[in-house]
Order: C-alpha cells, then structure tokens, then sequence
C-alpha cells in the first residue's frame, strides 16, 4: 500500500473480466516506475464474480493504492469518468481490464506528459490472439495488419512520435479531461476517438508513441469480431453526427467501397451489368486478403494459423470492412445520439 500521494492515476473500466483483471493488477504491480501511483477500477456491476475476486484482490499487498468503485451504467465513458473524479493523479493513464502491459509502460508513457512534450499520448497497440484456436490466431494478426487497421498510426511499428488527432488507448494530463468535461457518456463505443478528438480540435497537441506496447485480445471466433466491428461502426455513425469533418481517409475507403457494392449488385440485378462484374470484384478482394495474410507469415505462432488464415481472410476482412461500414451507414440513419 503506498503511504504517498499518486502522481499517476491508472483507471480501468471493468465488467466482467474474472479471467483477466488479476493478471492485469500484476502487471501494474511489476512497474519500474518510480513515483507513487493508484489503480481506480470502475466496475460495471459485474456477474461473473468478478467483485468478488477484486474484494479478494484488496486484501492483498500492492504496490500501490487499489480502489474499486462502482460505474452503475455499465458502460465504458460512464466507467471512464467515474474512474478519474474518483482518482487524485496529475496524470491519467488508461488500462482495460483485459489487456496486458510490460513493466516499463508507466514511466515510458507518463514521460512525454510530464516533459511537456504532449497533452494526450498513446502507446502502440499491439493485438493478442482471444484463444489459443488457429481461427483465433489468425483473426489477431489479420486484424492488426495495415489491411486491417487502415495503416492508423498507433497500430503500426513507429520509430519516432507522431503527431495525430486520436491516439488508441490514449493517456492525458486531469487538465485536459477538465476541459474536455469528460467523456461522452451518449456514446456506447467510439468515446475515446470523441475525447481525443475534442481535445485536438481546443488545441491539444497529440502523440502516437513508438512504445510502450499495449497488449489488447482480439476476438476469437467471426461471430465475436462482427458484433464488435458492428458496434464500433454504429457508434462512429453517432460521432460522424457530432463531428463530420473527423471522417479519415481510411475510414472513408470502406464505406465508398459498400456504397459501390450495392451500386453494381443494384446493376447487375436491372440487367445493366453481367454477373461477372461481381465475381471478378469478389475474386479481386479475395486475392489481396490472401496475400495480405500470406505477407504477416512471420506473426503465426503456427503453421496451421497460417493455413487458417489464408482460407480464412476474405472473410475476416469482409467482416473487418463490411460489417463496420454497414454499422456506420445504420448509425448514420438512424442517429443512435436521439
């Protein structure tokens, strides 16, 4: 238990994570960082006993101070703010209750905050596979592949920091959460690319860091990553609602890509197209997906995720791109902020 005041403040939104929180409280508890720190979990009125194990977890003997309180919305921004109005750090630094991280991570990310380097900064993001299934391998590295990620900045090995208007996993002085007023607690999914970017747009600067690494799990079976990649498409639909202009490129691609899908199955189907037109694009696709995956051979624990994830990878990716794109255009229309 630390005696001194936290100059860093770790918040984790919690729900259900009995497999996982213990192991992330040990990883915090093997950090080389020098200052004191605490650990705020906000938990969303788990039912997997996970509150029962974090009431277990307190009797132990951290490092740092350990505080659990409850986030009754259940939801992550909910979870997020109640978490840092809980917390007394200058320093914000957010960790999921289902990730991993190395022992240096809190001096190497709280350092270009402290410096003055930046306002918010994020580590680079790096996807573990959800099982140990070669279905589930394979999902991991073709999710975290520059197919996959559309090339983001903290999802891609940097060398030095980049400036950005959203960083993954981002960390933050309690300033700039002040006057941010928090997260968008209207927003289920896709608060943390609103925070950042409303922080960017009053004159935050920014950085993706080259390291430390955040390890995050990759869902493991394609029903799991379509029902994620849905919500985070229906939820970016919201925030396109608030902020229009914070479409990026390769958030575009996608989208222009549905819209000429349905074009040409539209053409094919008045007869102003032959089939063929559908088949070649659908051959095209498969083919860079396949060679996409073959190209991030060196990322397989095994041959046999490899060999999954070439049959495998029109289908990842179709989910990657399709059904985010189709729960941007659903979000869009029906404007969940209402």
């Amino acid at each position: 238990m630390s005696l001194s005041a936290p100059t860093v403040s770790v918040i984790v939104p919690c729900r259900n994570e009995v497999r996982t929180i213990a192991q992330v409280l040990r990883d915090l508890d093997a950090q080389t960082f020098s200052d004191a720190f605490e650990v705020v979990i906000a938990d969303g009125m788990s039912t997997d006993g996970t509150r029962e194990l974090l009431a277990e977890l307190q009797q132990s003997a951290w490092g740092f101070d350990l505080h659990v309180i409850d986030n009754p919305a259940q939801i992550i921004p909910s979870a997020l703010n109640r978490a840092v109005e809980a917390s007394r750090g200058m320093f914000i630094v957010r960790v999921d209750g289902h990730s991993r991280v190395g022992p240096t991570y809190l001096t190497e990310i709280v350092h270009p905050l402290r410096s003055g380097m930046a306002d918010v900064v994020g580590p680079q993001i790096q996807l573990l596979a959800g099982s140990s299934t070669p279905l589930a391998e394979a999902i991991a590295v073709c999710s975290g592949s520059a197919l996959g990620t559309g090339g983001t900045a903290s999802r891609r090995a940097l060398t030095v920091p980049v400036d950005v208007s959203h960083a993954v996993m981002s960390c933050y002085r309690r300033d700039v959460w002040e006057r941010n007023g928090g997260y968008d607690e209207a927003l289920l999914s896709n608060e943390d690319f609103d925070f950042d970017m409303r922080a960017h747009r009053r004159g935050a600067r920014i950085l993706a860091l080259p390291s430390p690494v955040f390890s995050l799990v990759a869902r493991s079976t394609l029903g799991a990553l379509a029902q994620q990649r849905w919500r985070y498409g229906w939820w970016k639909g919201a925030v396109l609602h608030k902020m229009p202009s914070s479409l990026h490129m390769r958030q575009a691609i996608p989208l222009i890509s549905l819209i000429a899908a349905l074009t040409l199955v539209v053409a094919v189907m008045l007869g102003a197209l032959s089939a063929n037109v559908l088949v070649w694009c659908a051959v095209a696709y498969s083919g860079v997906a396949i060679v996409t995956a073959l190209a991030e051979a060196k990322r397989y624990p095994s041959a046999s995720s490899l060999v999954v994830a070439t049959v495998a990878a029109p289908i990842v990716f179709a989910i990657i791109h399709g059904v985010w794109a189709c729960g941007v255009c659903a979000g869009l229309l029906v404007n969940p902020r209402r």
